[in-house]
């Protein structure tokens, strides 16, 4: 797949899916520019906080509480957890080097971002409350 056929499908893939924490957030396509690293310095080097905090974490550790699917889920839960699983697949399918970064404290983004057949440096972001 190209870079703008993968973006497509992240955006499907995410249309009307929230991100739930204590608040729920959308996610958005974030894309950089081709050949930078893909560590916090290369990524995060232009934000307005030079010192913020950015932990590294693995994918199956953001995306496991979403997948977990417990006794009491009706359909609609069901249909959420599918859904998730379905960005999750398309994800692993798509992009290359996938690295999860959380940026900042209380309210956090999170980034998903990976490297695309064509080598564009590409994700998805979103933020996660935790007080």
């Amino acid at each position: 797949m190209t870079t703008p056929e993968i973006l497509d499908l992240f955006k499907q893939a995410t249309t009307d899916l929230l991100w739930s924490s204590e608040s729920d957030y959308p996610f958005e396509i974030v894309t950089w520019e081709r050949g930078i690293e893909l560590t916090p310095t290369a990524l995060f080097s232009k934000l307005e906080q030079p010192n913020i905090s950015i932990e590294t974490i693995t994918l199956t550790a953001l995306f496991n509480p979403v997948l977990t699917v417990e006794d009491w889920y009706e359909a609609d839960e069901l249909a959420q957890v599918s859904r998730y699983l379905d960005l999750l697949q398309a994800i692993d399918s798509h992009l290359s080097d996938v690295q999860v970064f959380r940026v900042g404290e209380v309210e956090i983004a999170i980034y998903i971002v990976g490297k695309t057949p064509d080598g564009d440096v590409v994700g998805l972001k979103t933020y996660v409350v935790e007080t």
